[in-house]
């Protein structure tokens, strides 16, 4: 059994969806990758332009005309000398400030990207000390000395060279604003959130693939088993093909209970073609036997023990009588007299002929019946009806034994007429309830198992139905009669 295209396509959507999902994982990996990296990368690159300017300030030093020690130059003259190196050397330099130390103190400072040559400027507290810092470092090893600083929002880089030999030192400093910006973090916290949302998302549907896919499977294997098996029923595990599995098992039990039916039908139709043949050559001959045996007892009337003897022989021939005619009862070429009348008096020749043998055996029979059914009316065979009703009755009262109770109820409603006969016997097993309207089969002692057969089949001739149920204590076999005549 293939699948059908649909479900080939959904498997291929669901293949397309797991590539999907690896995708959006390698591009989180290397979004958040490039994200973590990307603030190393530009400290690196400002490291490094910060270095290659500190080395610049330090060529130009001596070109610029200033002795190592200051040449004897004031603070004033040599302050302003050296902001026009620091700025022609920085103005290449974006974003970059500097210029040099003269043992603690900040001299030629500039900043070309923002400001004119010779532009005053001071350097922030925080600023200086981490100068200074870098400077004490630069003077210990001899070598460009970095420092980074977070400041707020903002980072601070900054790069010392200082000279062994010399009071001046020169230095470059660059603040990367909003280098720790929260609206960035709060972009990347968004970006994975989506990511994840998305994660989810497909997730989700594979889930709901692969489900979909391993409830396709489970149902074309449980249909395969139901060729083999009809009591098998799918397992009911899968919400998304609930309806379809529930249907699938509503189909197997009407197809198995349609064969049981079909079955049952066959064997009837059998044994009416049967018992067609049996009747006319057995039924003949009982005939005369019984009128032989009653010449027989006339001319032996004055023998009171042969007169038993043949007395018991014509029971006899009375029973296999009363056989052969429910065996008649399963020809279908005699169809009922069906007519409209009351049913509560059949009911109670039914109650009134039963009456002395449920004595006999102890047994309380009553009748309920609401104040509608009184005049209720129903398309029925009034024999036929009355033969079912005394067949439940003689088995509800065999069932009930010495002081049980046979209630029979009565109830009308629009379309229909029900008649329960409810005994107080063990009731019903479970191989019972699905074979007691079976032909043969019976579980009383002696029995033929005709009776309810013989009652399921005139009352199904007459439109109506049966059904066989246990109640708290005891067996209930249910008639239902139409109101109006079945074609």
């Amino acid at each position: 059994m293939q699948f059908p295209k649909a479900v080939v396509a959904q498997r291929w959507q669901s293949w397309l969806l797991v590539t999907a999902l690896l995708a959006v994982v390698v591009t989180g990996i290397l979004v958040w990758d490039l994200t973590r990296n990307l603030k190393s990368v530009i400290i690196s690159e400002t490291n490094r332009s910060l270095e290659n300017a500190v080395k610049e300030l330090s060529q130009e030093l001596r070109p610029s005309g200033v002795a190592v020690d200051g040449g004897g130059l004031s603070p004033d003259q040599l302050d302003s000398r050296l902001k026009q190196t620091s700025y022609e050397t920085l103005r290449f330099y974006f974003d970059v400030e500097g210029g040099y130390l003269f043992d603690d103190k900040v001299i030629g400072h500039s900043f070309p990207t923002y400001t004119e040559p010779g532009s005053d400027l001071k350097q922030p507290p925080l600023e200086h000390a981490e100068v200074m810092a870098a400077l004490e470092e630069s003077r210990r090893n001899g070598n460009v000395a970095q420092r980074i600083k977070p400041d707020g929002r903002d980072l601070v880089v900054v790069a010392v060279l200082a000279s062994p030999n010399s009071p001046i030192a020169a230095w470059s400093l660059r603040r990367i604003l909003n280098f720790s910006d929260t609206g960035e973090l709060r972009k990347r916290y968004l970006l994975v959130g989506a990511m994840i949302v998305s994660l989810i998302s497909i997730l989700t549907v594979l889930r709901m693939s692969f489900s979909l896919q391993r409830g396709f499977r489970m149902i074309r294997s449980g249909l395969r088993r139901l060729e083999a098996d009809m009591n098998y029923r799918i397992p009911d595990q899968n919400q998304e093909l609930s309806s379809f599995v529930q249907a699938i098992n509503s189909m197997a039990e009407n197809r198995q209970r349609l064969e049981a039916e079909l079955r049952r039908e066959d064997r009837l139709r059998s044994m009416g073609r049967v018992v067609a043949g049996l009747a006319h050559e057995i039924r003949n001959p009982l005939n005369s036997i019984r009128l032989t045996a009653r010449v027989i007892e006339r001319r032996l009337q004055d023998n009171p023990a042969t007169r038993d003897q043949i007395e018991m022989i014509v029971a006899e021939i009375d029973r296999l009588d009363a056989l052969l005619k429910s065996l008649l009862l399963f020809r279908e070429e005699e169809p009922p007299a069906v007519r409209t009348q009351p049913v509560l008096p059949i009911i109670r020749r039914s109650l009134a002929v039963i009456q002395a043998h449920a004595q006999e055996r102890g047994v309380t029979v009553r009748l309920e019946q609401s104040e509608q059914s009184v005049e209720s009316e129903a398309s029925v065979d009034s024999d036929q009806l009355q033969q079912a009703i005394m067949n439940l009755l003689l088995n509800a009262v065999d069932a009930s034994g010495s002081g049980g109770i046979v209630n029979v109820r009565m109830q009308t409603a629009e379309n229909h007429i029900d008649i329960a006969v409810e005994d107080s016997g063990p009731g019903l097993s479970a191989e019972s309830q699905e074979q007691v309207f079976e032909a043969f089969y019976t579980t009383k002692p002696g029995g033929t198992g005709l009776g309810l057969a013989v009652t399921k089949t005139v009352l199904e001739k007459m439109g109506a139905t049966i059904q066989a149920s246990n109640r708290a204590k005891g067996a209930s076999f249910t008639i239902q009669l139409p109101r109006e005549a079945t074609s």
